[in-house]
C-alpha cells in the first residue's frame, strides 16, 4: 500500500477497501491474512461488515507476544474473529492450539505450505572431490543458527571444499567475527541477499538447515527438490518436511552441538558416496514433491469456500 505497514491509519484505509471490494462481491468476501501488523488491522477494520470471512495462515511456533501473559487474552479476542486459522505445520498447530485453548482449537486446520520446484542438478561424484556445502535463510536473528554450523566446519576444514550461506541481515557482523576467529576466511562465505537460489543449490552437494526452529521448512523443500541430501535440526515443522526414513535425510537432535553437527555432515558424505548421488537425488525430489504450490493451492480453494 505504500505506506509504514506500523501506521495505525492504515486501520482506516483496510477499512475503506473493504468496504469498496463488499460492493463488488457477489457472495462473502474471503479475506486472507499473513503476519502479525496485518493480523491486528485487519481483524480491527473488519469489525462492524458483514459477509467478511476472515482467514489467516499462522507461520511460526512461536513469537514475541508469547512471552507476555496477559497478551494471552487480548489474542484470544482477535482470533476469535478468524472463521479458520491455517497452521503450516502440525507444529504450528499444536503450538497455537496450546496458547488458543480448546475452544478457539477448533477452527485450527493444518496446511503444510508448498515451494517452487527447481529442476534437479545433474551433480558429480564425490570420491575424486571434497564437498560443497550451502544454507539459505535470513541473517535477521539468531534463529538460524548459523554460527553453529560454522564451528562444525571448522572442525571439518579438511573435509569440505567451502560452505556458503545465502542470506542478508544484522547477524552478518558476528558470523563474520566467528568466521574471522576460526581462521575460515577461505573455506566460509557469506554471500548475501541472492535471487539466484537455484543456482547456488545445483552448484552445492549437501544443504545445512541448523535452525533453532522453523514453522516449516520451505527451504529444504527447495533444496530438495534439485536433489541436495538435508541435514538439519530435528525441531518442530523441520522434520515434518524431512523423513528421518528418507536416505537423504540427516536430522541433528541436539541442535547446539558442534559435535553432532560435524558427525551429521560427515554421514551425509558417507551416504552420498555408499549409496550414490543419483540415488540421493532421486530420493530428496520424491520428498520435495510432497510440498507442491499446486496441492497446497486446492487445499485453500476447500477453506475459502466452505460455509
Amino acid at each position: 500500500m505504500g505506506v509504514n505497514p506500523r501506521s495505525l491509519f492504515n486501520i482506516f484505509r483496510i477499512r475503506s477497501l473493504l468496504k469498496k471490494m463488499l460492493i463488488c462481491a457477489n457472495d462473502d468476501l474471503v479475506v486472507h491474512v499473513h503476519l502479525t501488523w496485518p493480523f491486528f488491522y485487519v481483524t480491527l477494520a473488519s469489525l462492524g461488515l458483514n459477509n467478511i470471512k476472515l482467514i489467516y495462515t499462522e507461520h511460526n511456533t512461536t513469537n514475541k507476544r508469547r512471552r507476555i501473559p496477559l497478551f494471552w487474552l487480548f489474542e484470544r479476542l482477535l482470533y476469535s474473529r478468524y472463521s479458520k486459522i491455517i497452521c503450516i505445520s502440525h507444529g504450528v498447530h499444536e503450538s497455537l492450539a496450546k496458547w488458543l485453548g480448546p475452544y478457539l482449537a477448533q477452527r485450527l486446520v493444518t496446511i503444510p505450505n508448498g515451494s517452487r520446484i527447481y529442476t534437479q542438478a545433474n551433480r558429480h561424484s564425490l570420491h575424486d572431490r571434497l564437498p560443497r556445502l550451502v544454507s539459505v535463510g535470513s541473517l535477521t536473528s539468531k534463529k538460524k543458527n548459523f554460527a553453529t554450523a560454522i564451528r562444525a566446519i571448522a572442525q571439518l576444514r579438511d573435509e569440505v571444499e567451502g560452505y556458503t550461506i545465502i542470506g542478508e541481515g544484522p547477524e552478518r557482523s558476528r558470523l563474520e567475527q566467528i568466521i574471522k576467529s576460526e581462521r575460515l576466511d577461505n573455506k566460509v562465505q557469506l554471500a548475501g541477499w541472492s535471487d539466484e537460489i537455484e543456482a547456488h543449490l545445483h552448484a552445492s552437494d549437501i544443504q545445512l538447515i541448523p535452525s533453532l526452529w522453523e514453522g516449516f521448512g520451505l527451504v529444504a523443500v527447495e533444496g530438495m527438490s534439485t536433489g541436495l541430501p538435508v541435514v538439519a535440526s530435528n525441531v518442530a515443522g523441520l522434520c515434518e518436511v524431512l523423513d528421518e526414513s528418507n536416505p537423504s535425510v540427516t536430522l541433528i537432535n541436539q541442535t547446539d552441538s558442534v559435535d553432532e553437527w560435524v558427525a551429521g555432515i560427515r554421514k551425509a558424505v558417507v551416504d552420498l558416496n555408499r549409496l550414490g548421488i543419483s540415488h540421493i537425488a532421486q530420493s530428496s525430489r520424491r520428498q520435495a514433491e510432497k510440498f507442491t504450490l499446486e496441492q497446497m493451492a486446492e487445499r485453500y480453494l476447500d477453506v475459502y469456500r466452505q460455509k
